[in-house]
């Protein structure tokens, strides 16, 4: 076949680690009903545990509604001002903003989903080759959906499992570390334009403090650099005694610099809704908001969806219910997860937020190496329970693996079980 069948940048294109893994799953997944012996998925980020709750909200008749202002093309482009307006008053609502206008309506570009929202914003923040810091472990697709569409790069800035000497714990991103990524970057000639924070965190379900936050603002104000900050698990902190460190917890003038940071939030994970895309941008930087509306087109979220989402968030006294109810569901999940890794002697990053556990399976896999990990994951497909190694999350550091455990309490029961007997026997075939 002629090698120019595609274009250069589709064969540069990134490849999803996991897709042999997604297509096993995808042949043979689990069902409670009809496929008792099939592959429970702890792989993708899902948030299985709500799906009864949230079917039952979207097939309410007033969700479910057509009108004829659906129909034509939204001239809205950035959004129905409905939609924003909702969208504004919930998430104020959430960081304990209550003051009308603290979250500005004005300030939101919608689109479909946030892998859209981070490639748009890739796109209007970098030119073509310029550089975006990653904190690593990631969440796998970072690379996919900052790279593909936009040409930027990533630069991986790697935090340890370990205490270091100066002072920082397992698992600390300091400025320190950003400052020494930074200069390797540079060094390296990369023009390194922003610095991409996941928080909550994915892999490791915990939260940024709010003088974390404001340390890494500073840093990027230090370096004229943007901040780009996920927060898309910004309402599944789980542990009440944990503070939302979201961006919307400050008042903007406590923002070392407000022009070049921005936000992203969407329903796919708080409210287990990923195959209905609904994502936001917020940033107050008018140049950065017109720079989206300019390419929102090709992001654009259809008008059914912008409704049913404003009528969901519009509904003050099901949110007062469903949000502690999913939390207590994590908890639930995340604990049944955590005493079995406890059994299995398996070490852990305690979450407190998110999705996920990160856990530590060297000593299950015994001589760790980037064919033994795999082999380890593998060994737990055989048994029926699919997981993300640590390879998937560009991570330095072999032996780790992110389980998600927001699945129903049966499912998580189940897949536990299997993960006790996959460990107990990939020790007498590959770890002696």
């Amino acid at each position: 076949m002629a090698s120019n069948v595609i274009s250069k940048r589709a064969e540069r294109s990134y490849y999803f680690q996991l897709k042999d893994t997604m297509l096993r799953v995808m042949e043979d997944e689990f069902n409670e009903d009809t496929n008792k012996k099939g592959i429970i998925n702890m792989s993708t980020a899902h948030n299985e545990s709500v799906r009864e709750i949230i079917t039952e909200k979207m097939n309410q008749k007033d969700l479910q509604t057509w009108d004829h202002s659906m129909l034509p093309y939204n001239l809205e482009r950035n959004g129905s001002s409905r939609l924003r307006r909702t969208l504004a008053d919930f998430l104020s609502t959430l960081n304990g903003q209550n003051a009308p206008g603290t979250v500005d309506p004005d300030k939101f570009v919608i689109v479909n989903g946030v892998t859209s929202a981070l490639s748009a914003m890739a796109y209007v923040l970098c030119d073509h080759g310029d550089t975006i810091l990653t904190p690593s472990p990631m969440y796998g697709a970072i690379p996919r959906d900052l790279v593909v569409q936009s040409g930027v790069k990533t630069f991986p800035v790697y935090v340890s499992s370990k205490a270091e000497p100066d002072g920082r714990k397992p698992w600390e991103l300091n400025v320190d570390l950003l400052e020494a990524g930074l200069e390797n970057a540079k060094q390296e000639g990369h023009n390194v334009r922003a610095l991409l924070l996941v928080n909550p965190i994915n892999p490791f379900g915990t939260v940024y403090t709010k003088q974390q936050i404001l340390e890494y603002l500073a840093f990027c104000k230090r370096h004229d650099i943007h901040c780009l900050i996920d927060e898309i698990y910004s309402a599944s902190i789980f542990d009440e005694s944990v503070e939302s460190s979201s961006v919307f917890t400050f008042h903007s003038d406590e923002l070392p610099d407000k022009e070049k940071t921005h936000i992203v939030w969407g329903t796919a994970k708080d409210f287990g809704m990923p195959g209905c895309p609904f994502g936001a941008c917020y940033t107050w930087n008018s140049r950065v908001l017109t720079g989206l509306e300019k390419i929102v087109d090709f992001y654009q979220i259809p008008s059914f969806v912008q409704t049913a989402v404003a009528k969901m968030l519009e509904d003050k006294e099901w949110l007062r219910w469903y949000l502690p109810t999913h939390n207590k569901m994590l908890q639930e999940s995340s604990t049944t997860v955590m005493e079995t890794l406890k059994e299995l002697g398996v070490s852990f990053v305690r979450p407190t937020a998110g999705l996920f556990i990160w856990a530590d399976f060297t000593n299950i896999i015994g001589d760790v190496n980037k064919d033994t990990e795999k082999q380890f994951a593998l060994h737990c497909l055989d048994h029926g329970l699919a997981f993300a190694p640590g390879s998937a999350f560009v991570y330095n550091e072999l032996g780790w693996a992110r389980l998600v455990h927001a699945l129903p309490k049966a499912k998580v029961i189940e897949a536990m079980k299997r993960l006790k007997e996959a460990c107990a026997t990939f020790q007498t075939r590959y770890a002696l």
